[in-house]
């Protein structure tokens, strides 16, 4: 079966304990095989948020406001 191409890129956000392993677990079973799609990761587990000092926070935000940017744009260009 052909995966589905999916247009625009999509912010992963992952974070800690059972979010994680469902998260995981979803994606695997009911993403992966059917969609292709390009995933921004972004872990925000508290672990990684202390060790890059919350960097992975504002890194995150900035990476969904990009690719809201580019969705809108190609919005207004396809009317």
């Amino acid at each position: 079966m052909d995966k589905i191409k999916v247009a625009n890129p999509v912010v992963e956000l992952d974070g800690d304990e059972m979010t994680r392993i469902i998260w995981d677990l979803i994606k695997k079973k009911l993403i992966l095989p059917y969609l292709d799609v390009d995933l921004h990761y972004y872990d925000l587990s508290v672990e990684y948020r202390d060790k890059t000092d919350d960097q992975v926070t504002i890194d995150s935000a900035r990476g969904d406001q990009e690719i809201r940017r580019r969705c809108q744009m190609r919005h207004h260009h396809a009317r």
